[in-house]
């Protein structure tokens, strides 16, 4: 186990903005930065990361933490594991402390694919350099192929002896667990024979975005064989190839600088561009686009330019998954290279700025495109062109409109005008194929509409409103009274008193309505109590207890900030947090009170519907009153009028 002060470096070392931003393209708001969540699909920004209190929040799915958790989240890793990669980063020293043998053979187990993976890559870079089968065959492909030896480096390119034997033996002597050497794609196990899988093949190491060789590609060079000419590393716990871009590690960079992405079929497309100095490319590796993919690439840029061969099977490949793509809010446009060129051959030809100049000046709207290049095909079927004005119907209801209203409607009367037929009659079409879509989600909701309905009676239906209203207005008060105490508590409220001090006097024990603040306002309390020193800010947004961190990070987290801006563009000055924090406390705990003092009188009037007795009635008739006279000295203070 990871010994705490370990933990504790890590925590004061992590800069939460330098690692989010090595994954999610983030812009300043204030005093907060704004990005697409990397968590969710979305096409409005509202993945929020505070670098003061060192945490992040998206308003749209609701994840929240803080930089070990985005590791963990993101990168799919344990918690012990997040750490151990944030260390690694900032260069601080692992230090373990003795756990159990359960724990030891579960991380053993989390990180064998990864430690057999890195084996493999240093077998298969060895092999090439200092065998020479590795330097007659595979190296010399290389070389053929124009790579330089700082090429192959970068990308640890390598290659596999054609003895079928020889890395299972290696493999095996060095300690390896032949069971997971398959798992891995590296070997086959025939009745105890092993034997190499990628045997006469050079390899390409897949890396994820933080740079891990999840899985390797390898390519035959005898073409004599029968064999495909590439395969991949079968999927396993760490490699799925729909989720997967090769070249994304060393590509992130660079496509989040320039805000573009340019699309490529193959390892070599990629390896050829970046030396050529076209470092914004990554490969789908010869499969459809998926959804994954997209998302990978949405979180760096929005618009994406595919790269193909200019003959049919390139436009094909160039259509594949492009309503998807649209789905996820991205700009897609379409380059297809002169004839008998791809991106490796067309770069060397005309090197760089040849290369990205016939980019700029030859890139197409997908979408147009695909109509072109389909009414082509259809010419003059009636049959086909009927088809074809359904699909494009299909795709350009999968626009969304929320996001730039104009777009759809330019596509519908540019689409109208090639296809020739009535604008008005496209736009019937595509809001049909719209309100398909609605129905389809609303059959999939149903059940569960019927179930809430079945709970929510016409008679009490008006009654559940008004319920949920206080309870939201609950929620709010409690979370702004955390939100102070966890920043503030440590400060003076005056002379006699620190914030905590003066919360604490005001409100006392009082129950909350929402069980997660009231568990984070007791534990803020109990430790507190235990250790006389006002917790901080990360006792809790790095707590151990998972429920609590969240609740914290919940709580810490505002939809809105005043923005800096104001003063520096429109000469209005905003008061700072610092200027108004008395003020702060006051209508916090007020209101708070208030909301309590409120939600006490509707209980008492419900009693009264059936009071045991008169004199039980007339106790509860005095309360009330009371209630309402502290009410009214708490709206007197705050100088409003109570609105029912």
């Amino acid at each position: 186990m990871i010994s705490r002060s370990t933990i504790q470096k890590v925590n004061d070392t992590a800069d939460i903005l330098d690692v989010v931003g090595a994954f999610v393209k983030l812009k300043k708001r204030g005093a907060n930065y704004l990005g697409n969540c990397p968590f969710h699909n979305e096409k409005t920004p509202s993945f929020t990361v505070s670098p003061s209190k060192g945490i992040y929040k998206c308003f749209g799915c609701g994840k929240a933490g803080n930089v070990i958790t985005f590791i963990q989240e993101h990168e799919k890793l344990t918690y012990p594991e997040s750490i151990i990669w944030l260390a690694k980063r900032y260069h601080i020293e692992v230090e373990e402390t003795a756990v159990s043998q359960e724990v030891k053979e579960l991380q053993q187990t989390e990180e064998s694919l990864r430690i057999i993976n890195t084996f493999a890559t240093d077998y298969f870079k060895n092999t090439l350099h200092h065998t020479e089968e590795g330097q007659l065959i595979g190296l010399s492909y290389f070389q053929e192929r124009g790579f330089r030896k700082e090429t192959i480096e970068k990308f640890q390119l390598g290659y596999c002896l054609s003895h079928q034997d020889k890395l299972p033996q290696e493999a095996i002597q060095k300690g390896y667990n032949k069971d997971l050497l398959v798992k891995a794609g590296l070997i086959y196990d025939r009745n105890n024979n092993l034997q190499s899988v990628y045997y006469g093949r050079v390899i390409f190491p897949i890396h994820n975005q933080s740079g891990k060789v999840l899985g390797f590609g390898a390519r035959i060079l005898k073409s004599n064989e029968k064999s495909p000419k590439y395969i991949n590393t079968p999927e396993n716990e760490l490699y799925h190839k729909s989720k997967t871009l090769y070249g994304i590690y060393y590509s992130r960079g660079a496509i989040s600088k320039q805000d573009e992405c340019y699309l490529v079929e193959g390892y070599t497309d990629v390896i050829s561009l970046h030396q050529a100095g076209v470092e914004n490319v990554v490969a789908s590796s010869g499969t459809s686009l998926t959804e994954e993919q997209l998302k990978l690439i949405k979180r760096l840029t929005s618009n994406l330019t595919i790269l193909y061969d200019g003959d049919a099977a390139g436009i094909k490949a160039a259509l594949r998954g492009l309503d998807m793509a649209i789905e996820q809010g991205l700009n897609v446009q379409v380059v297809l290279l002169p004839d008998n060129h791809d991106p490796d051959s067309y770069v060397k030809e005309t090197g760089a700025a040849g290369f990205i100049n016939y980019v700029s000046q030859n890139k197409k709207d997908i979408i147009l495109f695909k109509l072109e290049a389909s009414l082509k095909e259809a010419n003059n079927d009636s049959l086909k062109k009927t088809a074809l004005i359904n699909d494009i119907a299909e795709t350009l209801s999968k626009i969304n409109k929320l996001e730039d209203f104009t777009k759809q409607d330019d596509y519908i009367r540019r689409c109208s005008q090639l296809l020739q037929i009535d604008e008005a009659g496209l736009i019937s079409l595509v809001n049909k194929k719209i309100r398909e879509k609605a129905s389809k989600r609303d059959e999939s909701n149903r059940e569960e509409l019927e179930n809430l309905e079945k709970q929510a009676s016409p008679e009490n239906t008006h009654e559940q409103n008004e319920v949920s209203s206080l309870l939201q207005k609950d929620y709010l008060q409690e979370k702004g009274l955390l939100r102070i105490l966890l920043e503030y508590g440590d400060r003076p409220y005056d002379e006699k008193s620190t914030i905590a001090e003066y919360i604490k006097y005001k409100i006392g024990d009082t129950d909350f309505t929402n069980v997660e603040w009231k568990n984070l306002y007791h534990a803020y309390l109990i430790e507190w109590s235990n250790t006389a020193q006002y917790p901080t800010l990360q006792s809790f947004t790095y707590n151990d207890n998972e429920k609590l961190r969240t609740s914290a990070i919940e709580a810490l987290y505002f939809p809105y900030e005043l923005s800096e801006n104001w003063e520096k563009e429109h000469h209005i000055s905003t008061p700072t947090r610092e200027m108004t924090l008395r003020e702060d406390v006051d209508h916090t705990v007020t209101y708070f009170i208030l909301r309590k003092i409120k939600a006490t009188y509707y209980e008492l009037l419900e009693s009264l519907r059936d009071p045991e007795n008169e004199q039980e009635e007339q106790l509860t008739q005095l309360a009330m009153l009371d209630l309402k006279q502290n009410e009214s000295e708490l709206l007197s203070y705050l100088k409003v009028v109570a609105i029912r």
